[in-house]
């Protein structure tokens, strides 16, 4: 079930976890998405910096017999193509899904202008 989530974790001596994630647009904000099942939300890191929205974290994967093997890392960032006003920035974290809102900073939003006929 965790497949997805985990990528190459089920391998012998991989600690690699590769979250499905996304950042899409929308007219007043950015939102970054990630699915992060079973994580708890202590075990979630957020950050932003120099334009980059890093995601990291970890998590302890269990084999077949139920015993804790190791702890799984990950870590993915991705470049935010705006600027964003940085002290209104939110981030939830609900039934494994984190949403990260940014919203635009206003000199980036755009402005409708009104065209005068003379």
């Amino acid at each position: 079930a965790f497949s997805s989530f985990f990528g190459d974790a089920g391998l012998v001596g991989s600690t690699a976890v590769h979250p499905r994630a996304d950042l899409f647009e929308a007219k007043d904000h950015l939102h970054f998405r990630a699915e992060l099942p079973g994580m708890k939300r202590e075990d979630i890191h957020v950050e932003l910096g120099d334009g980059v929205l890093t995601l990291s974290g970890s998590r302890q994967v269990y084999g077949s017999d139920g015993k804790e093997q190791r702890k799984a890392e990950f870590s993915r960032s991705v470049s935010i193509p705006t600027r964003v006003q940085e002290d209104k920035i939110v981030a939830r974290y609900e039934d494994g899904v984190l949403t990260v809102s940014l919203p635009k900073a206003e000199e980036v939003k755009p402005r409708k202008i009104a065209v005068q006929v003379k």
